[in-house]
């Protein structure tokens, strides 16, 4: 199955379609998280979430990781690169949630309704300060190139991926203090537990190194279908004895829905595993259904436009999102309206995109 050279060179079209199918998935998810109150929490979203959550921004890492293998830049250039993801993650706080916070209150003003500028200023410190994607892909660069110079085995990605899985529940800043506010500061932004800190860097480092390895292995693979196949049966194992382990132990839907939100952020070395298993069973299944897929053009050029784009896709939904909650003076929203305006932010984000690119291609 594995040949002594590589021989698996080109462009792997099942993480394609994997990164293109979460995109609108984000969009949806995140309508309801910065759009919808209580109300919005329908069962149907919460399934939903339960199940997109399973994989979720474990997808961007695993992916960043296989991409790191199969790039063509230089340790310097991936360094380069996570610099400016960490700087754009500080920009885009700026420009994505902060400024549409001050935008959505001149829109009041504009349509003579009363301006909420004391909640603004309260919500604007914690955007600037904003963990997400963006920052935590760029420290995964930095971990990479680390374990690039010091030539870490393609096995040693895998034990520290598993290591990590494990050890980072007992890390968690969670109702954790060291007793120094900026050693408090520091240290939650790697391992969470304030209120700006979205995502965990820890949380989603050992996908990134999942993925160097996963890449090592996919270079030198033969027949992916054998690959996947094989990894199959353990990896739906694990996910199939988690589900049955989190419905046993929490057995009314709203505490499960609970155990499966905190867990996204700060999963227990059980949810790790589970993480990873469904993103590589995501990835075989999608290898299986290539053909399938490439054979309905119009879904496959959705899933490709997507893929191609789902970094401007991610940076530019929450302006749009933020704008209409600001302007609504920070009422919370329904599960309909929720749902609807990630179709309406989605053809929005579409076509900011294709304006940008055809300006850029005017100036070129």
């Amino acid at each position: 199955m594995l040949a002594k050279t590589e021989v698996n060179t080109g462009r792997q079209v099942e993480l394609d379609y994997m990164k293109g199918l979460f995109v609108p998935m984000i969009l949806l998810i995140h309508a309801f998280q910065m759009l919808g109150g209580p109300d919005a929490m329908v069962p149907a979203y919460q399934i939903t979430y339960m199940i997109a959550t399973m994989t979720g921004a474990a997808i961007f890492m695993f992916v960043l990781g296989v991409g790191s293998v199969y790039s063509k830049k230089s340790d310097k250039a991936l360094l380069s690169y996570g610099v400016k993801l960490i700087i754009m993650e500080f920009v885009w706080n700026a420009l994505t949630l902060a400024l549409p916070m001050i935008l959505g209150q001149l829109l009041r003003m504009l349509f003579g309704a009363v301006p909420n500028w004391a909640e603004t200023w309260l919500r604007i410190p914690v955007m600037l300060q904003y963990i997400n994607v963006f920052f935590i892909a760029g420290m995964c660069y930095f971990v990479i190139v680390l374990c690039r110079k010091l030539k870490v085995p393609t096995v040693v990605y895998f034990i520290l991926a598993a290591v990590l899985f494990v050890v980072n529940p007992y890390l968690y800043m969670l109702g954790k203090t060291t007793g120094n506010v900026v050693a408090d500061y520091i240290l939650t932004t790697f391992v969470g537990g304030r209120d700006a800190v979205s995502l965990t860097f820890i949380t989603f480092l050992p996908h990134a190194l999942l993925g160097v390895g996963f890449g090592k292995i996919l270079r030198r693979t033969e027949n992916k279908g054998r690959l996947y196949g094989v990894l199959a049966a353990p990896l739906a194992t694990i996910v199939i004895a988690y589900f049955i382990y989190a419905v046993k132990t929490h057995p009314d839907f709203a505490s499960l829905y609970l155990y499966s939100d905190m867990g996204y952020t700060f999963p227990d070395a059980f949810r790790a595993f589970a993480n990873a298993s469904s993103v590589l069973l995501l990835a075989g299944l999608l290898y299986a259904l290539r053909n399938l897929i490439g054979k309905c053009t119009p879904l496959h050029k959705v899933i490709m436009q997507f893929c191609k784009n789902n970094t401007p896709y991610y940076a530019i939904h929450p302006f749009y999102y933020c704008t209409i909650l600001a302007a609504a003076a920070y009422v919370p929203f329904s599960a309909g309206f929720c749902t609807l305006m990630a179709f309406v932010v989605g053809a929005l984000c579409f076509g900011t995109i294709l304006l940008w690119n055809r300006l850029k291609k005017n100036k070129s």
